[in-house]
């Protein structure tokens, strides 16, 4: 199964509340095993789109349709755990299903990203990039089709960073699979050769990153961030964009 195989989509997906709009007439298709970027502005409704994959609500208007059954990962962007709760690293990654990968590939995971010396800690006590190499582990050990990473370098140092990307861009083909990546880091997201959609409320223009043009859209919101030619022209929009873009 390729990239033209589809595995989910939004069609045009609206979620209000009362008369405020949080996201509006949404069209998105993602095929097995492709990566996605979202971008946008805070208040863009990042966070509603990705709570709207995961079910935890439901579109105000439109269809959202699995089309093949889906096993989603969720690296949140940001887990607390209550300072009188005892939760070891081990207990929450024992909560993953043993049945879906081999003792070989939870090991390759547990290596790569170097979590065999924290396993006894208490998640409390975690450095925040020790934290997001245990939620990626939690996340992928369920063998997910579709990952969604919600801002999964917030916070991290720059080495940190680099890395994490790294393993995101060089999953192994037994942990191959479609990801929705939520990023504020321009860089990453427009070097790459994945499909980019840029939200805000609703989608203002999504290409591949090599093709992605200067819109006025995509000036509006990040012209002052990142400062690159690009020669595709995608529909505009008219809208105001937030003064508050990162």
């Amino acid at each position: 199964m390729s990239h033209h195989t589809p595995l989910l989509s939004l069609t045009d997906v609206s979620y209000h509340i009362g008369q405020q709009g949080l996201v509006t007439n949404i069209d998105i298709d993602i095929a097995v095993n492709e990566t996605v970027s979202l971008i946008g502005p805070n208040g863009a409704g990042k966070s509603t789109l990705v709570k709207l994959i995961l079910g935890l609500i439901q579109p105000t208007q439109g269809h959202i349709t699995a089309h093949q059954p889906l096993q989603l990962g969720y690296m949140p962007q940001r887990f607390t755990v209550a300072p009188i709760l005892p939760l070891r690293v081990q207990d929450l990654l024992a909560q993953a299903d043993k049945r879906r990968l081999t003792l070989a590939q939870r090991q390759f995971i547990f290596d790569n990203l170097s979590l065999n010396h924290l396993l006894p800690r208490q998640m409390l006590h975690l450095s925040g990039g020790e934290t997001q190499r245990v939620l990626m582990a939690r996340a992928l050990l369920d063998k997910p089709n579709l990952l969604i990473l919600d801002e999964p370098m917030q916070g991290l140092d720059p080495n940190t960073e680099v890395w994490l990307y790294q393993f995101i861009d060089e999953l192994p083909d037994f942990l191959r699979c479609a990801m929705l990546v939520v990023s504020h880091d321009l860089h990453w997201v427009m070097k790459g050769s994945r499909r980019v959609i840029c939200l805000n409320k609703h989608i203002c223009c999504e290409g591949q990153p090599s093709e992605l043009a200067i819109t006025a859209e995509f000036q509006k919101l990040f012209g002052h961030h990142y400062e690159q030619p690009y020669v595709h022209k995608p529909h505009h929009c008219e809208h105001q964009a937030p003064s508050d873009v990162l």
